[in-house]
């Protein structure tokens, strides 16, 4: 692949999570900003979740007003996926996350550059180039402020960056659009085979994480 020369782009990561926690802690705190408490205390309630931030220093679970990390610091800490010793579990081999984590090219994304330069087959239904689309922006825009009505996921106090995130079956999904027939490579790519790599090293760390069961969430970091 012919690569672009440009200054240095900020850096991506795929996190794996624990995946049946990932969609509902997001969205009850989403919840929460309209004033509905209860799916939080759903949340709270539960052993696993709540011991997850109890070990984090955090004391009152249940009440949203006095846990004082932002919703982006929340939301990671309730579900990063964690080996036994409470360190962080690194899905797929390094040199996969080091390609994904900073394309050459100006956007620094592995993830825009496909958006950017794959079209729908001619003649063909657009079902399947759609739904690709869709799974990949759950990725890039899921918590943008677009979506979810405010900055907080993209503007972490300590500055976490989260873009999105898939559950185990969206990465199960996403895995087999890839490499099914509903879409196509732009004939306007900009570099050779760009399309095709990024496609290669995302597809690795989606099988990582399909074979720890985890969802993944994306982030970017400056």
């Amino acid at each position: 692949m012919n690569q672009s020369n440009s200054t240095t782009t900020a850096f991506y990561t795929l996190d794996g999570c624990v995946s049946e926690n990932l969609d509902e802690t997001f969205q009850a705190l989403l919840e929460l900003r309209r004033g509905n408490n209860q799916l939080w205390e759903n949340l709270a309630s539960r052993e696993g979740f709540n011991s997850r931030l109890r070990e984090q220093g955090l004391e009152e679970i249940g009440n949203r007003s006095e846990i004082p990390w932002d919703d982006a610091t929340l939301l990671f800490t309730s579900v990063r996926m964690l080996n036994r010793d409470s360190t962080p579990i690194m899905l797929g081999e390094n040199k996969n996350r080091e390609r994904f984590g900073r394309f050459p090219h100006h956007t620094g994304s592995s993830l825009q550059y496909i958006l950017d330069n794959i079209v729908s087959i001619p003649n063909q239904s657009e079902g399947l180039y759609s739904e690709l689309v869709e799974h990949l922006e759950y990725l890039t825009e899921r918590c943008s402020e677009m979506n979810t009505g405010h900055k907080e996921f993209r503007e972490g106090k300590a500055g976490l960056i989260i873009l999105g995130y898939i559950t185990l079956e969206e990465v199960k999904s996403l895995r087999s659009m890839l490499l099914g027939s509903g879409w196509m490579v732009s004939r306007e790519e900009p570099l050779d085979g760009g399309v095709r790599d990024a496609v290669r090293h995302l597809n690795a760390l989606l099988m990582a994480a399909e074979r720890r069961s985890a969802g993944l969430i994306h982030r970017q970091h400056k």
